[in-house]
């Protein structure tokens, strides 16, 4: 017995000393993310409409040009629910989002069509129109208020 009790303390420390986090524990928590942004990630609404116009500007459009216009129509939306923008304000958007997304998804190509780049420039003039209806601040209101 006194040889099996600081075997088994020897043990238990080599245990608990080897269960440290390492990079392919498994996470704690539902909320602990990796945090990594995409370099095209959009500032906000206006910037969404630039980059995506700025992408149909290219020559051509390579796998990964395709890839980023899919990415900024499809954080259109969450871009959009991040501003002040009533919902009947936001669901044009959202709804022009779904209709460009299936269109695109549709296509299954990376070259773009000139029917596909026409909705994604009357997607970036809804974009415009909807960022021009951005209140500049939330009200706010006082405890003296009625």
């Amino acid at each position: 017995m006194k040889r099996t009790l600081p075997a088994f303390a020897m043990v238990l420390i080599t245990l608990m000393v080897g269960c440290g986090e390492t990079k392919d524990s498994p996470k704690a928590s539902h909320f602990e993310h990796d945090h990594i942004i995409a370099e095209h990630w959009p500032e906000d609404l206006p910037d969404v409409a630039a980059k995506l116009r700025s992408r149909l500007e290219s020559d051509s459009i390579n796998e990964q040009t395709h890839a980023e216009i899919l990415d900024l129509v499809t954080w259109t939306p969450e871009i959009a629910a991040d501003t002040n923008l009533t919902e009947q304000d936001w669901i044009p958007l959202h709804e022009a989002t779904e209709s460009t997304l299936a269109n695109l998804r549709a296509s299954q190509s990376t070259n773009l069509t000139e029917s596909d780049k026409n909705q994604i420039l009357a997607l970036c003039f809804l974009i415009d129109e909807t960022a021009n209806l951005i209140p500049e601040q939330l009200p706010t209101f006082s405890s003296n208020d009625p």
